[in-house]
């Protein structure tokens, strides 16, 4: 059932801060924005410079229908009046509203702040709205043969054989032992990740965590393993590239470069390079359950963005994980322009042309709209109403297809976006209780 999930403290902002410039008592008519078919979405503030009525300066309002086309553009006078920025539409869908500001030669200030959203030098503000997000849905068909499909990967993993590879590291932890990993998977490169597992603990003891390397040219990050050890359990954080962790910053921009994970959709879905990654991923989550320090029946995932798919993925194609929490996640709606959504990374930078007919059929093997259709564990998913680049729609349109019956939580934030930047405080809150919960001692 479609929950409706308050951010915390979300009531409480009244102004963003942007340097000199500020949008004072920057508000939606509905503070969670979420609205009804035909329900009127009203955006109210008041820019301010240095605290004052910003007169010789204009407010420009877009806004846009999924992020692909603007539907309105406004200006208003900064006399210190509040201006009131307002949208309908009876079809479900996400809009957006970003906010400019106009000097008084009518050309954009550029960053008219320091902490500008998301780093848009070009904002002073943005905000967003879900209209009956809980009827989205994905934009195409699965194929037919999606589960043989993934059935025959997994019986090609299964014949071959993990050859894990450790390495003991400092890991600078008092009471943590830091593992680099490397594991076969049949696939062009091997499962590359961090271990971190408490020390002197005991076996059967303990549950595991395996979350993933975001879209990120570069190493995986040792905190996140480490971090989820202190808390008392068996911890990996596995590379969605494959490369060496614990390398240098000019190894993985010279491997990374390499990779053309968009274009060798062209060759069919066997050759998609997303296969591979999700192939490492149930790699990876194998090589966790065989740790003797396993609880044998706690087995969490998780991520943000392409770390999202990963665990999107894992959790749908291994049933015994048994806790997930899937952040922002990319890899949504490969096809998603054929219900006039933005399509998914990594093909919504492509324009329309490039996309070749054999790509579509290829994609949604690898489309997290369709793994989240096979999730049976608890999951947490929260999205940003301001991410432009893994957009709300087409996460709603994977959290409504997990099935009726599993326990599942959407956590939104009208003012938020990418890069870290929404906090899914609901998962936050279940890993904290998990913990607490278990009473678990390394």
């Amino acid at each position: 059932m479609f929950k409706k999930l308050l951010v915390i403290g979300m009531a409480m902002v009244g102004s963003i801060f942007a340097g000199e410039f500020k949008i004072h008592d920057f508000e939606l008519n509905h503070a969670d924005g979420i609205y009804k078919r035909g329900e009127e979405i009203v955006v109210t503030g008041t820019l301010l410079n240095a605290d004052k009525p910003a007169q010789e300066f204009k407010l420009r309002a877009i806004t846009r229908w999924e992020s692909l086309k603007d539907v309105a553009t406004q200006e208003f006078p900064c006399d210190g009046k509040p201006f009131r920025v307002t949208f309908k539409s009876d079809k479900p869908g996400w809009i957006y509203f970003v906010f400019q500001v106009i000097d008084s030669n009518g050309a954009e200030v550029v960053n008219p702040s320091p902490k500008n959203p998301q780093g848009k030098g070009k904002l002073v503000a943005e905000i967003g709205a879900m209209i009956a997000p809980e009827e989205i849905r994905a934009a195409d068909e699965c194929p037919a043969d999606f589960d043989e499909f993934w059935k025959n990967e997994r019986a090609k993993l299964d014949k071959v054989p993990m050859n894990p590879r450790l390495e003991k590291i400092a890991s600078g932890r008092e009471g943590i032992d830091l593992f680099t990993v490397k594991l076969d998977a049949g696939v062009s490169n091997p499962v590359t990740a961090y271990l971190a597992v408490p020390v002197n603990a005991k076996p059967k003891s303990l549950p595991i965590y395996l979350t993933f390397l975001d879209g990120v040219d570069g190493d995986a990050y040792q905190s996140a393993v480490l971090n989820m050890a202190a808390r008392g359990s068996v911890a990996m954080i596995a590379t969605w590239h494959g490369f060496d962790v614990n390398r240098d910053k000019q190894y993985y921009d010279e491997n990374c470069k390499k990779i053309q994970a968009w274009k060798s959709a062209a060759d069919g879905r066997d050759a998609f390079f997303y296969r591979e990654v999700f192939v490492r991923a149930m790699r990876a989550a194998d090589y966790l359950k065989t740790r003797p320090e396993w609880n044998g029946k706690d087995f969490l995932a998780g991520g943000g963005s392409l770390a999202g798919a990963q665990a999107t993925a894992v959790t749908a194609l291994d049933p015994q994980i048994t806790l997930a929490f899937i952040h922002t996640p990319s890899n949504i709606g490969y096809n998603a322009d054929f219900g006039g959504r933005k399509r998914g990374l990594p093909f919504h930078w492509q324009p329309d042309s490039w996309i070749t007919q054999e790509m579509r059929k290829a994609v949604p093997y690898c489309d997290v709209v369709n793994f989240a259709a096979r999730i049976k564990c608890e999951c947490y998913f929260c999205t940003g109403f301001a991410d432009e680049v893994c957009t709300p729609s087409n996460v709603y349109s994977a959290y409504n297809n997990v099935p009726a019956g599993v326990k599942k939580v959407m956590t939104s934030n009208p003012r938020t976006g990418h890069y870290g930047t929404t906090v899914d405080f609901r998962a936050q809150q279940r890993l904290k209780e998990f913990f607490e919960n278990k009473n678990l001692n390394p």
